[in-house]
C-alpha cells in the first residue's frame, strides 16, 4: 500500500471520526489514527492482528477475516468484540473462538 498523503489522511480521518461505519473497507485506514490523525501506524509487534499509532500508543484490531477474508476493524461498529474471546467479530458472524462463532 502507498504512503498517504497528509490531506488525503486529514480527509479520511475527519469522515471517520464522525462516521465510523465502514472503516473495514478504506484499506487506506489502515494507516491512519483516530485518536492523533498520526499516518504513522505500523503493525503492532506482538500480536500480527493488531496495528499501533507510533505516535500515541493506540492500538487497534485489524485484519482479514479467517472464514471469508473480509476486513475487520475494532473501530467500526459492524465488528464489535466477541464476548466469548474478545476478538472482534466478523460481519459473516464469525470471530478468532475455537468454535469458529461469535457468541
Amino acid at each position: 500500500m502507498d504512503i498517504l498523503d497528509r490531506d488525503t489522511a486529514r480527509q479520511l480521518y475527519k469522515h471517520f471520526r464522525k462516521y465510523r461505519d465502514g472503516i473495514r473497507n478504506e484499506p487506506e485506514m489502515a494507516s491512519v489514527c483516530l485518536i492523533c490523525a498520526s499516518i504513522h501506524v505500523v503493525p503492532k509487534v506482538d500480536d500480527t492482528r493488531m496495528r499501533e499509532c507510533r505516535n500515541c500508543n493506540f492500538a487497534f484490531y485489524r485484519y482479514e477475516c479467517g472464514a471469508c477474508g473480509a476486513t475487520i476493524d475494532g473501530r467500526d461498529p459492524q465488528n464489535p468484540g466477541c464476548s466469548v474471546c474478545g476478538l472482534r467479530v466478523c460481519t459473516c458472524g464469525v470471530c478468532g473462538c475455537p468454535t469458529g462463532e461469535a457468541q
